[in-house]
């Protein structure tokens, strides 16, 4: 049978046309919203009239899918807000994955759900703080909780106790995902005995990386290698290719395309509605289709159309991380790693130019030479693969111990890796710079394409340079109060100095902070030993150049604390205990540290907040953690007096009482909480107080991140949003 991939390729990408267009109409339907940027959609829609009309007539169709979406959104939102805020949702949704444990708290992500009966086209993670019964082979899940909805348009919902969690419904014995579990059930009573064993085995032939350590995560992504653990096209082309070749090797080749396309059908259904799973399959179904009908096509054009149709079905994609990653990493090989030979080293340097804006405008985080610590990767991946779909067939000690053996050689490969944090390229370098791209990729030829192709993608890498310079130059003293959601994250910097006290939930702040420029920490306090105070720092002393820890000499224990320790003993990093009085100098800056007497019964781990009173180019700022009224009492015979105030306990009518205010006679107020928190911080009483003494006061869940600069004296606000 003639291969109709062996016809010359054309020099033109003919499909990338219709590509461009859509994706201009996509991106300018939210841009009509806005009347200043509807002549920016204008002129994008005249240039492809001017260039081909299929463009336009595709930008008109990715214009109706991104209203359409804008429409579903909308609905959603107005159901969203007609539920009441105070009572409970009853929650329903069919499962795809396990539940995720992550620092005492067990996660399940479901693709879309019924809330009150009315449907929800948007993903949702269920929260429980206590151990879920097994899924076994249920199919649906009910739960009841306070649903919310995050910036992203994300959802999420806690379950307080177990009775307000259920699973029913059963997944019929055919279906793929019954064949999933099952397997997954077969791994499972190993788990006690081989914990990251069975994590990568699950994780690699099952598409459940849901177990998988952050140990294990942070070693592959430090060697940039982490998308070879994630179920996507490696293992689809994996199972297809060997099959295929089987029957190749008897002569079947029709019957080795319909196994292709029965592979690329099947790989949803098995490993679930992941974008990942989605996208391999529909490139690899393509590729099937092209052969089937006989249609002679390039690697290239189904390049183009996989991620037109993909965006098509779901043009929430366009802002998908692991979409851009993706397909750009695919594009890199095709369009821009034929620069020149050796071939492996050309498609490397293609892969590093265009990834790295890519990885750090998403993750804020380079790693450099992770395409060549993939290849050298990839066979261990593919025998850890052959081991893992052993293991689920026939489950043993033995299968285990090869896989642990084989994990053991990719660490030690992934340590190669050069990686690190750095600040994210702005927005618009990045919007210019694929626009390019796909203009070159459209109108130009090889040699030609790839040199423009990686010319446009170092744009962003540039100006994420320059951002870092820039944002790094300090000539004035700033605390910058960070918008880290429900939990307090401050930065103290000035020309030769940079302090941070606490560190938000999350690892936010790592990402913040690298925006910012920050690159080394001459010292970090924590106020208390709270998750939302304390659960980014590991991070901060992992990834940044940290010269001291202080902590506080009162309640610092439990596992956020331990988790700190375990940073600064691996990093090396002294850690110093902060008793009251003590004082401090870095640079221009004066730090008195204060903390109440004694040891109270209400709210103990509040109460023994360090208080930090920071001097500042003759300015005062009176950082409270989360003192409550019975240390602010304790503390009301030294001097409090200060310029700016941040507002203790995130606002809670707990704090901040009379006395305190007058005490400290602030001007201006920072209040840190999150958006539509669940403890409604900040209290009203607590507003009205400020506004009472007539204190201007910002709030980062309102005004986002909060800069104070002092300048020749004077405080100069403003607010940024990250």
């Amino acid at each position: 049978m003639r291969n109709p991939f062996r016809k010359e390729r054309r020099t033109d990408i003919p499909a990338a046309l219709p590509l461009i267009g859509f994706l201009s109409g996509l991106a300018a339907g939210p841009l009509l919203v806005n009347p200043r940027a509807t002549l920016v959609a204008l002129l994008v829609v005249a240039l492809l009239l001017r260039a081909r009309g299929v463009a336009a007539l595709f930008a008109a169709f990715g214009l109706f899918i991104a209203l359409h979406a804008q429409q579903r959104d909308l609905r959603e939102a107005e159901a969203f807000a007609s539920f009441d805020a105070d009572r409970f949702v009853a929650i329903d949704a069919e499962l795809a994955h396990d539940w995720m444990p992550r620092d005492g708290v067990y996660l399940l992500r479901v693709a879309s759900f019924r809330a009150n009966g009315i449907p929800f086209d948007a993903p949702l993670t269920i929260a429980a703080r206590f151990p879920p019964p097994p899924l076994a082979m249920f199919a649906r899940v009910h739960a009841e909780g306070f649903l919310r909805r995050g910036d992203d348009g994300r959802y999420s919902i806690a379950v307080k106790a177990p009775r307000l969690l259920a699973y029913d419904g059963a997944l019929p014995w055919w279906h793929p995902a019954a064949w999933n579990r099952r397997l997954a059930n077969r791994l499972a009573p190993y788990a006690a005995r081989h914990p990251d064993e069975v994590a990568l085995a699950e994780a690699l032939a099952l598409g459940r990386g849901e177990l998988l350590s952050d140990e294990i995560r942070d070693g592959f992504r430090r060697g940039g290698t982490y998308h070879l653990l994630v179920f996507s096209g490696l293992q689809i082309a994996f199972a297809a290719a060997v099959l295929a070749a089987l029957l190749r090797g008897l002569d079947a080749l029709r019957v080795s395309d319909w196994l292709l396309l029965a592979v690329a059908l099947l790989a949803p259904a098995f490993i679930g509605p992941t974008a990942s799973v989605a996208r391999s399959s529909l490139g690899i179904g393509l590729y099937a289709l092209a052969r089937l009908t006989r249609r002679p096509t390039s690697l290239e054009n189904l390049w183009c159309v996989a991620a037109l149709l993909r965006l098509a079905l779901e043009p929430r994609d366009l802002f998908d991380p692991a979409f851009h990653l993706t397909y750009a990493g695919a594009g890199a090989l095709l369009f821009a790693g034929k620069l020149g030979r050796p071939r492996w080293l050309a498609h490397i340097i293609a892969a590093e130019v265009v990834l790295t804006p890519l990885v750090l405008f998403h993750f804020h985080q380079y790693a450099l030479g992770g395409a060549l610590l993939t290849i050298v990767l990839a066979p261990l991946i593919f025998a850890m693969l052959a081991v893992s779909a052993a293991a689920c067939a026939w489950p043993c000690d033995a299968l285990f111990g090869v896989l642990a053996l084989l994990h053991r050689v990719c660490t030690f490969v992934n340590r190669f890796g050069l990686s690190g944090t750095f600040a994210a390229p702005p927005p618009a370098a990045l919007i210019v710079a694929a626009t390019l791209a796909l203009f070159a990729i459209a109108f130009l030829r090889q040699r030609a394409r790839a040199v423009a192709v990686l010319a446009a993608m170092l744009i962003p890498t540039v100006a994420a340079l320059v951002k870092s310079h820039a944002e790094a130059q300090i000539d004035a003293p700033r605390v910058t109060f960070f918008d880290v959601g429900q939990g307090d994250a401050i930065a103290i910097r000035t020309r030769n100095a940079t302090l941070l006290v606490d560190g938000g939930r999350g690892t936010r702040i790592v990402q913040l902070l690298a925006d910012r420029g920050v690159r080394r920490l001459d010292a970090v306090y924590l106020t208390h030993a709270h998750p939302d105070h304390c659960e980014g720092l590991p991070a901060v002393v992992e990834q940044f150049r940290v010269a001291n820890v202080y902590v506080s000499a009162r309640r610092f224990r439990g596992d956020c604390a331990t988790r700190l320790l375990d940073a600064c003993i691996t990093t090396h990093t002294p850690v110093h205990v902060v008793r009251d009085g003590a004082t401090f100098a870095f640079d221009d800056l004066r730090i008195e540290a204060l903390a109440a007497s004694q040891t109270f019964r209400r709210a103990p781990e509040n109460n023994a907040s360090l208080v930090l009173r920071v001097t500042a180019a003759g300015r005062r700022f009176l950082l409270t953690g989360d003192i409550e009224r019975e240390a602010e009492l304790d503390l009301g015979g030294r001097d409090l007096r200060a310029d700016v105030l941040k507002v203790a306990h995130h606002g809670s009518r707990t704090s901040t009482s009379p006395s305190l205010l007058a005490a400290v006679a602030p001007r201006i107020a920072v209040i840190s909480c999150g958006r539509q928190n669940l403890f409604g911080h900040p209290h009203a009483s607590v507003l009205a107080a400020l506004a009472a003494r007539r204190v201007r006061t910002w709030r980062t869940d309102r005004d986002g991140s909060v800069d104070v600069e002092v300048r020749e004296g004077r405080l100069y606000v403003r607010s940024r949003n990250d």
